[in-house]
């Protein structure tokens, strides 16, 4: 049973945007989420992303909402130093795609320093990186 989960800035945009393709299924994620009582943590560079985002898709006071919220919660939210930006960069420098996220590759730092291998996310980089995608993949 997961215990603890990272959320990746496209499952906040996901949840936050009601045209977003994935966000039925984000919604339904989310209430597995709370269901099993998962601990969840994002990284800096992805919360940043998500605001971002969510303020040019949904607009600029829906993305203060949404930080507002985050901000207030227990949700940890991970903050880059030299040796994650290293390992991160390390793990980019291993992706084929042109497209790669760094901060996709952040995470995937994250998780593997905390021994974890299951993201909130739609991302298929995880995947491909041998991570898995909560309630996607098996």
């Amino acid at each position: 049973m997961i215990k603890k989960l990272l959320v990746d800035a496209d499952a906040f945009v996901a949840l936050n945007t009601i045209e977003d393709s994935s966000h039925s299924k984000a919604i339904e994620l989310s209430n597995l989420v709370d269901e099993q009582a998962i601990l969840l943590f994002t990284s800096d560079p992805a919360f940043g992303e998500a605001v971002t985002i969510i303020s040019q898709k949904v607009g600029l006071n829906k993305a203060i909402e949404f930080a507002e919220e985050i901000l207030a919660s227990q949700m940890e939210i991970i903050e880059v130093d030299a040796a994650l930006r290293r390992s991160a960069l390390e793990l980019f420098k291993k992706q084929t795609s042109k497209n790669s996220r760094f901060t996709d590759c952040v995470n995937m730092a994250i998780l593997k320093g905390k021994g974890l291998d299951t993201v909130f996310s739609f991302d298929k980089q995880y995947k491909s990186n041998k991570f898995k995608r909560f309630g996607i993949d098996k």
